[in-house]
C-alpha cells in the first residue's frame, strides 16, 4: 500500500506554483463506501455487491465492512469482468461515540476499539491505524446522529478527507435549525485553516429492497484522476487532491492556471447518469422548492462559504485574487421528476493560497497541478 504526498495549489503573483497530478491520467468513477451482508444489516453477498457496481459504470469499489477486513482477492468476480473494474480493500472502523471512518486502500484490519471522552482522540485513532494499515482515513457521515462537530474535527492530525455527501437516507447531510450541514461544517474546517477534502459515497445497504427511505446503491460517488487504475495510484491521486465529489452532476473540464479556475458540465454524461432509477437528488434545508430556477448553477464558495461569484449555464470561470485563503466551486442541476424538484451536485476541491498550499511537504514541481482537464470519458475510461 501506498502513503502519498500531500499536495495542493499556490497561486504567487498570478502563476501557479504546483504539486501533484503531472499531466495525462484518465478519470475514473469509484465508490468508498458499501456494505454487504457479511455486517449483520446487509441483504448482499461480496459477491453480488461487487457485481452491482462491475455491471453500471463504475471502475473502483470497496467493500467498507464494519470493522472486517475483505481482501480484494477471496471476492470472485465474474470470469469476463471488465478489466477496467477493481476492488480496493477497506474497512469502515466502527468505533465509540458513533465514529465511523473508511480506511481506504489498507492492508490489515484496522483497530477500532479505542475510546475516550474526547471524540478527537477516538477520530485520531482511526487514522492513526489506518495510517499504519498503509491506507488513508475518510471520516465518514458527521452528521449521523450528529456525532461529529468541527471542534472534534480540527485537533485530529492526518484527517484530510471527509464525507460531505452521504447517500444513506438516515445520515442528515442537510443538518436541522440546531446542526450545520456537512458543506456548512466543511467551510467551516476550511475557513478554520484546515486542509481537507470532501467525498461523495452511497453507503449502501440494500441491493433488493429499493426506496427512498433505504439506503440503495448509486446515490454517490467521486471521479479520481489517475495515472492508472491501480489501488497505489487511487489512493496517491486522492492524497493530491485530483478528484470531485459528485451526487450525479458530471464535469467535462476541470482546470486552474494563470489564477483563473474554469469548470465545465458535461451535460451528455450528467443526463446519462441522472436517467439511472438509482441515482436520487435532494433539496438542501431553507431552500424554497418553489424559487428554486431548474437548470444550471455554478457558484465560487470562499471562506464561511460565502459565494464569490456565480452563474447560470453548463461553464463558467473565477479569477483567483489575493486575500481569499481557499475558493471551491460547486455546480448543481436542478430538474422536476416524478419525484418532485430534484437538485444533483458536483463538489470540486478547494484551491489555497494560504500555508495550506505547501503543508504536505511533498516534492513540488512546476508541471504539477491538482485540477487539470478532464481529457476523457468520465463514465469510465
Amino acid at each position: 500500500m501506498q502513503v502519498g504526498l500531500w499536495c495542493v495549489i499556490l497561486v504567487v503573483s498570478g502563476q501557479v506554483a504546483g504539486c501533484g497530478a503531472t499531466g495525462g491520467g484518465h478519470w475514473y468513477k469509484g465508490n468508498t463506501h458499501t456494505h454487504t451482508e457479511l455486517c449483520g444489516h446487509a441483504d448482499s453477498s461480496p459477491e453480488a455487491v461487487a457485481r452491482w457496481y462491475l455491471e453500471r459504470d463504475y471502475n473502483f469499489l470497496v467493500l467498507s465492512e464494519h470493522n472486517i477486513y475483505i481482501d480484494p482477492a477471496d471476492v470472485k468476480l465474474p470470469a469476463d469482468a471488465r478489466e477496467d473494474f477493481i476492488l480496493v480493500a477497506g474497512e469502515e472502523i466502527s468505533g465509540n461515540e458513533v465514529i465511523h471512518t473508511t480506511g481506504f486502500n489498507i492492508d490489515s484490519l484496522v483497530d477500532w476499539t479505542h475510546n475516550s471522552e474526547h471524540k478527537h482522540e477516538i477520530i485520531q485513532s482511526h487514522v492513526d491505524g489506518t495510517i499504519e494499515a498503509g491506507g488513508l482515513a475518510i471520516l465518514n457521515h458527521p452528521n449521523f446522529h450528529y456525532a461529529v462537530t468541527a471542534d472534534d474535527m480540527l485537533p485530529v492530525d492526518h484527517l484530510h478527507f471527509f464525507e460531505l455527501h452521504n447517500g444513506h437516507p438516515a445520515v442528515r447531510n442537510e443538518g436541522d435549525a440546531d446542526h450545520p450541514s456537512t458543506e456548512e461544517l466543511w467551510d467551516e474546517l476550511l475557513t478554520r485553516g484546515m486542509l481537507i477534502y470532501a467525498v461523495s459515497s452511497d453507503d449502501a445497504h440494500e441491493f433488493k429492497t429499493w426506496s427512498d427511505d433505504v439506503s440503495n446503491p448509486g446515490r454517490g460517488w467521486i471521479m479520481v484522476r489517475s495515472e492508472e487504475l491501480t489501488p497505489d495510484a487511487l489512493d496517491a491521486a486522492m492524497r493530491a487532491g485530483d478528484f470531485y465529489a459528485t451526487s450525479g452532476v458530471m464535469l467535462r473540464r476541470l482546470s486552474f492556471g494563470g489564477g483563473v479556475y474554469r469548470v465545465a458540465v458535461d451535460e451528455g454524461a450528467t443526463q446519462r447518469a441522472l436517467a439511472s432509477p438509482h441515482v436520487r437528488g435532494r433539496i438542501d434545508r431553507g431552500v424554497d422548492v418553489g424559487e428554486l430556477a431548474l437548470g444550471w448553477l455554478i457558484e465560487w464558495v470562499g471562506p464561511h462559504g460565502e459565494v464569490l461569484a456565480s452563474s447560470t449555464g453548463a461553464s463558467g470561470e473565477f479569477r483567483l485574487e489575493g486575500g481569499v485563503a481557499y475558493v471551491r466551486c460547486r455546480v448543481s442541476f436542478v430538474r422536476r421528476s416524478e419525484r418532485g424538484v430534484e437538485r444533483f451536485v458536483a463538489w470540486t476541491q478547494p484551491v489555497f493560497t494560504d500555508d495550506r498550499a505547501g503543508a504536505g511537504g511533498g516534492v513540488c514541481g512546476e508541471r504539477g497541478r491538482v485540477l487539470s482537464d478532464l481529457g476523457g470519458p468520465l463514465s469510465g475510461r
